[in-house]
């Protein structure tokens, strides 16, 4: 609750002030180097930049040097900054150029470091001593008061080495059995902490126990330089920073490179607040000490989790923005709305941030993964609930209007389909945590659960039917129960809404009611995907999802079924199908011994009717999908598993374009094969069949290879880019996509049809080059040989002409006419017209013998024909 007090406190602040006159802001950032853990600070600066619309933050890096740090400070100075920050290089020999920026009245706040001089406004960074005395009191718990231990220290003068060492030296006295036989010296820096070790192990050898570098970096190098002479053996290595990202500090105490490192938090986000506190005139501590805390292969993995999971709701954070952002652009007179989302979307990152560092410390030793995970989400669902509702009521509001278009229509439809399914997301994520807290109640009451499952799967009917899978019920006679009517509506909708998403097209879904006393069991069959063996007995795990399966879910869905069920004091099991498909069976007793009975069950059909709704494709991209062809207009065949996108496609294409629609490779392959469109925009990522395997088989089939294939994907790297063009591809367009930059492509690969059909629209009687490798040109060349070699078949016909090139009627028409913009037809009596032509120039044969070796059946229809093509009769103009 304080965390939603304090969003809307902030948006208050920020709204009321944006139309005021406000000071800007330029506070200057002086770091001593560069490395990932300052590159991870300096990025959180600029995300609490966003808070403040009149900030402007300029960073500069001295690489290790004192006099480059020196020119820095002192160029800011002269430019006027108004905030100065300083993570000193050395403790005294950048002293005098803050010194003078002090004394001119400019506020200095010292980060991490110190220097030797008392002239700061403000200090923030963690406890070095601290650290460095908890570092040697977990290395004499470890070695039980006794061993050789060797300390490598970071840069020579900088106060975090001069303070961690004086911290490890206080801890290491209390235990007279811990000798330190060797101090190093490095950079910060991975090389300097291997260059180091291998000083220390030619002065002392191998025999050490421990090795405590001050940070995780030069840990590493240590235990490089060691396991490169064979001496690593016994030893362990601890460092200080257990940065969480790939080759951070917690991955290498996880895998047991490192054997425990310590937190040293970035936190740019409170230096920024500091900052403004500063510049402000509110109130603000001269010395601010960060919360730290240990890490060791206990909690590490814990860690982990958490930031993996702090990505994905920023990633899905970032596509909400974006796909609320793009209808918001449309309306200019809307601003407010814009400026509202946009504030939120950066207080809601600014809150992740905080939630995540909130939960590595506090929650560190007593969750396990999956609580963690669950916390987390639940905090984020809690602050969710504010943006979703901003967004949902002015979509509603707008879709009430009178003068929207056709598109705009479908595209506020969207959006509201998806903040609908947020919202459901959010409503299982806070029951999951009152399961959890065991502050989940039943509200029994008494009713017949034949009825009700029957009403609910009549409402699944629409889904189903537009995923083309078969719903059927068989609820029974009548079965009177005592059970929480809402809880089993959820357990019953979650289990069919998954039968239904895990379901293959064609398939078939039965659910059944019985009473095997003293239980009622509810059976939800299908015929989808199935589940592996060896996963069964985690599907109703929190969070778990079948690898490579889940389809857009949560894994979470089937966890409140299993924890409704027990509520209940029933069991829900899963096992195969015999059609290889998925059972799930529910017993729910029949009676709640001890429960009150409520007469009126509370039950929210608008909540149910919604959910399954959201589920369901928009309407608008189905109607026009099946409009009436067009056949002046070009064909479109759009291949995507993602029915949203694939909508928003056809809503752009539909107005210039007859567009067929597929959900994966298999069946988009397939309708292009039966269709032949003029061109392919296709999805990379599909089940069943990927877009790349689809593009490499357009291309492969004569029937299609003509036909240029965009692919558009989220896929960005070069490499992932070269293997889309190696499979075919003529274009490739990343997600988020400019709908410009689509119609644009579309119409400049016609155009580039356009020019080809020109060229090979001349075929005719003459030999050609021999042909290039290109499939079009090869099958040019093959149709060519084909038709000259029954010239003078009276009876040939297309179906003959597509029987010996392999394809089908309809494939060869389509093909032929978009190669040269004329039927197989009209290309046969062309080609025996221009052949009889010149057999009159170069031979005496008669008319009605020419006729005949050309393929006319009748001498007056050849006259005809030719006449009409020529401007001539035959004999006209013939040499006798």
């Amino acid at each position: 609750m304080r965390n939603i007090v304090y969003v809307l406190l902030l948006l208050t602040i920020i709204i009321v002030t944006a139309c005021s006159d406000r000071k800007e802001y330029v506070i200057a950032m002086s770091q001593c180097s560069e490395d990932i853990w300052r590159d991870k600070l300096n990025d959180e600066m600029r995300a609490g930049t966003y808070l403040y619309d009149n900030v402007t933050l300029r960073v500069a890096s001295a690489n290790d040097d004192n006099v480059r740090q020196t020119e820095q400070i002192n160029d800011f100075v002269d430019d006027g900054v108004d905030m100065l920050i300083v993570a000193p290089n050395q403790i005294n020999t950048v002293t005098p150029a803050i010194e003078k920026a002090y004394n001119k009245g400019i506020p200095v706040i010292l980060f991490d470091r110190k220097t030797g001089s008392d002239k700061y406004t403000a200090f923030i960074g963690a406890d070095n001593t601290k650290m460095g005395y908890t570092m040697g009191e977990y290395v004499a718990r470890r070695l039980g008061g006794k061993g050789r231990v060797v300390e490598i220290m970071g840069l020579k003068g900088s106060s975090p080495a001069i303070e961690r060492h004086n911290g490890f030296m206080q801890a290491i006295k209390r235990y007279p059995g811990i000798r330190l036989v060797a101090i190093g010296s490095g950079t910060w820096l991975q090389q300097s902490g291997r260059k180091a070790m291998d000083g220390i192990l030619d002065s002392v050898g191998g025999d050490i126990d421990f090795v405590f570098a001050h940070n995780d970096r030069m840990a590493l190098g240590a235990r490089q330089a060691a396991e490169a002479r064979g001496m690593a053996g016994r030893m362990k290595f601890i460092g200080i920073d257990a940065l969480p990202g790939k080759g951070g500090g917690i991955e290498l105490v996880r895998d047991g490179v490192l054997d425990a490192s310590y937190i040293y938090p970035t936190r740019g986000d409170m230096v920024m607040q500091l900052a403004m506190n500063i510049l402000e005139k509110h109130p603000y501590q001269r010395e601010n000490l960060m919360k730290t805390a240990l890490v060791t292969k206990d909690n590490a993995e814990v860690m982990l989790m958490q930031a993996e999971e702090m990505n994905k709701l920023n990633d899905r954070l970032d596509r909400m923005h974006d796909r609320v952002n793009m209808y918001l652009t449309q309306y200019s007179h809307q601003k407010v709305y814009l400026i509202m989302f946009v504030i939120i979307v950066v207080l809601l990152v600014v809150l992740f941030v905080a939630f995540y560092r909130s939960i590595v410390v506090k929650r560190r030793m007593r969750e396990d993964a999956a609580n963690a995970k669950l916390v987390f989400f639940t905090n984020v669902s809690h602050e969710f609930r504010t943006p979703l509702t901003l967004i949902a009521d002015p979509v509603r509001r707008l879709l009430e209007a009178d003068n929207l278009t056709t598109q705009q229509r479908s595209m506020l439809c969207l959006v509201r389909k998806n903040v609908d399914v947020m919202l459901r997301l959010v409503g299982e994520i806070l029951d999951l945590r009152k399961i959890q807290n065991r502050k989940m109640q039943l509200s029994v009451s008494r009713f017949n659960l034949s009825e009700y499952v029957s009403q609910w799967v009549a409402n699944f009917e629409p889904l189903a039917d537009s995923k083309d899978v078969e719903l059927s019920v068989d609820s029974g006679s009548e079965t009177v129960i005592e059970a929480d009517l809402y809880k089993v509506e959820r357990i019953c909708y979650n289990l069919i809404s998954n039968a239904i998403k895990y379901n293959r097209k064609g398939g078939r879904i039965n659910v059944k009611v019985s009473v095997e006393e003293p239980m009622a069991v509810l059976v939800v069959s299908d015929t989808g995907i199935g589940i592996p063996r060896d996963k069964i007995a985690h599907v109703f795990d929190r969070f778990f999802q079948v690898s490579g399966e889940s389809r857009g879910g949560t894994g979470i869905g089937l966890a409140i079924v299993k924890a409704f069920v027990e509520l209940h004091h029933g069991e829900v099991t899963a096992d195969g199908n015999a059609d290889g498909g998925a059972v799930f069976t529910v017993k729910l007793p029949l009676k709640q011994p001890g429960a009150s009975i409520v007469e009126k069950p509370e039950l929210n059909s608008d909540e149910l009717n919604s959910s399954v709704l959201a589920d369901a494709p928009q309407s608008a991209g189905i109607d026009m999908m099946t409009a009436p062809a067009d056949s002046d207009r070009k064909s479109v065949v759009v291949v995507d598993d993602n029915s949203d996108v694939k909508d928003y496609i056809v809503s752009l294409l539909s107005s210039q374009y007859d567009v067929k629609c597929a959900s994966d490779g298999r069946e988009g392959l397939a309708m292009c094969l039966k269709y032949v469109p003029d061109i392919v925009i296709c999805d990379v990522m599909m089940p069943v069949m990927d877009g790349l395997e689809m593009c490499r088989r357009l291309k492969s089939e004569t029937a299609t290879s003509h036909i240029p294939v965009i692919l558009l994907t989220a896929q960005t790297f070069d490499d992932q880019r070269a293997e889309g063009y190696n499979c075919g591809a003529d274009a490739y367009i990343t997600k988020p996509f400019s709908s410009n930059v689509l119609l644009s492509r579309v119409r400049n690969l016609l155009n580039e049809r356009m020019k080809l059909k020109n060229i090979y629209s001349g075929i005719d009687t003459e030999e050609e080059k021999s042909p290039a490798d290109d499939p079009d040109t090869r099958f040019v060349a093959d149709f060519r040989n084909c038709l000259k070699g029954h010239l003078s078949d009276s009876e040939l016909n297309v179906e003959t002409l597509a029987a010996e090139l392999g394809l089908s009627r309809v494939q060869l028409y389509r093909k032929v006419k978009q190669i040269t913009g004329s039927s197989p037809v009209e290309i046969i009596r062309i080609t025996r017209l221009k052949a009889a032509e010149h057999l009159l120039r170069t031979t005496s044969k008669t008319v009605s013998e020419i006729s005949y070796d050309v393929g006319f059946s009748s001498p007056s229809y050849f006259t005809k024909c030719f006449k009409d093509y020529f401007g001539h009769l035959p004999n006209e103009g013939r040499s006798v």
